[in-house]
């Protein structure tokens, strides 16, 4: 059972759910092909007093809003939700499914620590992998990386993604003007067969809270990145 997550986030081609639930719907489309990642063998951190608040039901109400990457300006918006539907047990871990209402799309997720989220390609534990973290705040340094297949314009090829993590003192403006302080900011690029940036997805997740804004850009020929889409909290009930 593939992710793209938050695509949280890793939908059922890579991840292409929090972290490319739409990935595949837009320019390029990918899946993740191999990781070794960490997770397995121990009892795991308190999922619901962790840092993404996992228990059975737990919602989460957002607002995708779709951009022109040319203009900067928003083209249109949806409503869906993310909902803790069911758990399984992988390597003596408890991993927590999150649904998105949009596409049916399904995440295996845990909290490994009070600020590392853990996901699981498959229910019975085979594919484990970092999928969130608090790093050391060098946006040069990637926490951690595997390949994914790319395509693009008709034609497939063996890229990566590398997952980039950062102090946990962000302070987040939300599209809607809400205001998130101490909240954790990954980004996971995804670089082309030619080593070449395309597409990132940008995480902002708080304690407690879980996922309180998704972005995703695409990247120009020069290398300057353009938003595509993003995803705004508007409600969460949690249990």
């Amino acid at each position: 059972m593939q992710n793209t997550f938050f695509q949280i986030i890793k939908l059922k081609s890579m991840k292409t759910f929090l972290f490319s639930l739409l990935i595949c719907i837009f320019l390029i489309s990918c899946s993740k092909s191999s990781s070794s990642g960490s997770g397995g063998g121990t009892t795991g951190y308190n999922n619901a007093t962790g840092l993404f608040p996992l228990a059975l039901n737990n919602q989460w109400n957002y607002k995708l809003k779709n951009y022109d990457s040319a203009t900067g300006l928003a083209i249109d918006s949806t409503n869906f939700t993310l909902t803790v539907t069911g758990q399984t047990t992988a390597n003596g871990i408890k991993y927590f499914s999150l649904q998105n209402s949009l596409t049916n799309n399904i995440l295996w997720i845990t909290n490994l620590s009070a600020s590392t989220l853990g996901s699981i390609d498959s229910v019975s534990g085979i594919t484990y992998f970092t999928l969130f973290a608090s790093g050391s705040g060098d946006s040069l340094q990637s926490i951690s990386s595997w390949p994914v297949n790319v395509t693009a314009n008709g034609s497939s090829c063996i890229g990566s993604e590398k997952l980039y993590a950062y102090y946990a003192d962000t302070t987040l403006e939300n599209l809607d003007g809400t205001i998130y302080t101490n909240s954790i900011k990954n980004d996971a690029v995804i670089y082309n067969c030619s080593s070449q940036k395309s597409l990132a997805q940008v995480y902002f997740v708080k304690q407690g809270m879980g996922l309180v804004r998704y972005a995703q850009y695409v990247y120009n020929a020069a290398g300057n990145r353009y938003l595509q889409l993003a995803w705004v909290l508007e409600s969460e009930t949690l249990h």
